[in-house]
């Protein structure tokens, strides 16, 4: 199983939404409930415009010149298929219910934290928190 933390280049949860994080740290979990470092993702949209926050703009399916949709449930897809493609636990402070639908639909779990520092989390799964944590990856709710 893979996990993504959403984050800063720094290594704390990123504060915002998840989609518009800088980096993703990406890790294996494994049976025995260790945590793997698996490498740190670029995450293109995290220099890109939130036009989802906007307000009064209509939206309509915007592509930035890149070729990364910019909003709704296509951007959404985007970063599942080329940035997360095999995450299926995603951890972050923040995400709206259309990026949250979209993930959960592709059967990905998220989990909401503070922004803390990413070793923090880490440490926690591993340490006191491995019963738990194991816990609401059983229980997690399905849509």
């Amino acid at each position: 199983m893979h996990i993504a933390i959403a984050s800063t280049k720094e290594g704390r949860v990123y504060p915002g939404h998840f989609a518009h994080a800088e980096v993703f740290y990406v890790f294996e979990y494994t049976d025995d409930g260790k945590v793997k470092p698996v490498g740190v993702r670029e995450n293109p949209l995290g220099r890109a415009p939130d036009i989802d926050l906007e307000e009064g703009h209509h939206h309509h399916i915007r592509v930035e010149n890149s070729g990364i949709p910019l909003h709704g449930p296509p951007k959404y897809m985007w970063l599942r298929e080329n940035v997360l493609h095999d995450v299926d636990v995603v951890i972050a402070a923040d995400a709206c219910q259309t990026s949250y639908r979209v993930f959960v639909s592709q059967g990905v779990k998220l989990i909401f934290t503070d922004p803390v520092p990413v070793e923090a989390i880490v440490t926690y799964i591993e340490g006191e928190g491995k019963e738990e944590f194991k816990r609401l990856l059983e229980e997690y709710p399905r849509e």
